[in-house]
């Protein structure tokens, strides 16, 4: 039985754009009729252009509280192992409390800025100094707490961590909240499959850290002692440079293609950045249905390197979005900085389009299947079936005024930000309002405090 109606003046359907339809939203929050309607047949109206929320498929949330902190002269040059241990200061200080209080305010935010759901990497497990909590799933049970604070859909993936590098059998002392034996990892899993059950807007995932952090005998047993084939699986693979030649000096082969010879790769996969891979490893691992996690102002951030986006989508691979070290939250940056990227290594614009042409509409319609892909949930079109995850953009900005279409993606994206942003429903339930938060002032209030709370210790 239809829970809501929702009458959109303008949207973009899996077929296209249309005018004057009708969502009908069942209690479960998906969509289970749409077509041509009146106002007066529903109970919202939105005169925006509506479009369809972007899944995040890479985020940490913790590390939002050290957003523009990291940028201190070194007397050596600086790189992504020296933005490293900033981050292991900030994740050796951070209690559970402020864990989730950090990450409710954080996932509202992503959804201010049209996310609507979001991949957590989440590699926090332990107190300081490696003992585990009484319940030993406490900061994961954080994360999902967060996020039904916020209301932002979830796919959970706790992280397996085991070693400090390529050869290494254990963990650093820095490293000791985020390490598990593989018997201690299957448990927490079993814990987080558990606190999902029931709640439609989540889901589990796996996450093997990435080669270096997790022995290649250990990966082997994972995918061995896991029987749930439907989880999707999320790595960090070959970010840096120096990670691929340990690769090499360790494994005699390059992370990507190492990893498509001894990991079950398919199409529930995401690997994250895949900065640093050659022809060979792109062709083999586009064929594999995998998809790419980009997540451009970080690896800008950082250092890392340029993607081959347009190789890749020549490859047949997929690519989606996200967020990562929250340094920035935002869906249009993250977007207009992967086709800048390719305009700056190529010298000519528009480079990642469709077939029509449309570069803002490709990107953005292409991010949003492909992340929900890598989140294994029913988003990232509006279709019969799928959530009712849907972002309204503001008919009154100046730069979305008298524009309709793909023009108003063209604008959104290279033009625009969440300040584009009006309304963002996920599963059916309003949860941004004329740009804000619902629950802005409280979840607001909560990161005030933990940030506070950290910055004095």
């Amino acid at each position: 039985m239809t829970d809501v109606r929702i009458y959109c003046n303008r949207v973009l359907l899996a077929d296209g754009w249309k005018e004057h339809v009708v969502l009908g939203i069942g209690a479960s929050g998906f969509i289970e009729s749409l077509g041509t309607g009146t106002q007066s047949e529903a109970d919202v109206i939105l005169q925006g252009t509506v479009i369809p929320g972007m899944p995040n498929l890479h985020s940490h949330g913790f590390q939002r509280m050290m957003a523009g902190m990291t940028g201190a002269h070194r007397q050596h040059a600086d790189s992504f192992w020296g933005w490293r241990e900033a981050m292991y200061r900030l994740a050796n200080k951070i209690t559970p409390e402020q864990v989730e209080d950090c990450m409710a305010w954080v996932f509202a935010e992503m959804l201010t800025a049209g996310y609507t759901s979001c991949a957590e990497f989440h590699y926090l497990h332990h107190q300081p100094g490696g003992t585990s909590y009484d319940q030993r799933a406490e900061l994961s049970l954080r994360v999902l707490a967060a996020a039904n604070s916020a209301g932002l859909g979830l796919c959970l993936l706790p992280v397996l961590y085991c070693a400090s590098g390529f050869g290494q059998h254990s963990t650093s002392a820095e490293q000791a909240r985020f390490s598990h034996s593989l018997d201690g990892y299957l448990d927490l899993l079993q814990d987080c499959k558990q606190a999902v059950r029931g709640q439609v807007l989540h889901r589990v995932g796996i996450a093997p850290h990435s080669l270096r952090a997790v022995p290649a005998e250990i990966l082997a047993l994972l995918f061995d002692s896991v029987d749930d084939t439907e989880l999707p699986v999320h790595i960090h693979i070959a970010e840096q440079i120096d990670e691929v030649q340990d690769c090499l000096a360790h494994l005699g082969a390059r992370p990507v293609a190492w990893l498509l010879d001894n990991a079950p790769v398919n199409a529930r996969w995401c690997l994250v950045h895949a900065t640093h891979i050659n022809d060979s490893e792109r062709a083999n691992a586009a064929a594999s249905g995998a998809i790419a996690g980009l997540c451009p102002t970080t690896e800008a951030d950082l250092g890392d390197g340029f993607f081959a986006t347009a190789e890749w989508l020549d490859a047949g691979g997929r690519f989606g979005i996200g967020s990562d070290s929250n340094l920035r939250i935002s869906v249009s940056e993250e977007l207009r900085s992967l086709e800048y990227s390719e305009r700056l290594r190529r010298g000519r614009r528009n480079v990642l389009r469709d077939e029509d042409g449309n570069c803002g509409r490709f990107l953005y319609e292409h991010s949003a299947r492909a992340g929900a892909q890598a989140l294994a949930q029913e988003t990232g079109v509006l279709a019969g079936g799928r959530r009712a995850d849907l972002v309204e953009l503001d008919p009154a900005h100046p730069l979305l005024a008298g524009r309709d279409g793909d023009a108003v993606l063209e604008s959104l994206v290279f033009a625009g930000g969440k300040d584009m942003v009006r309304s963002v429903f996920v599963g059916g339930r309003q949860l941004v309002t004329e740009g804000r938060h619902v629950d802005e002032v409280a979840l607001r209030r909560r990161f005030d405090n933990a940030m506070q709370a950290v910055l004095s210790r």
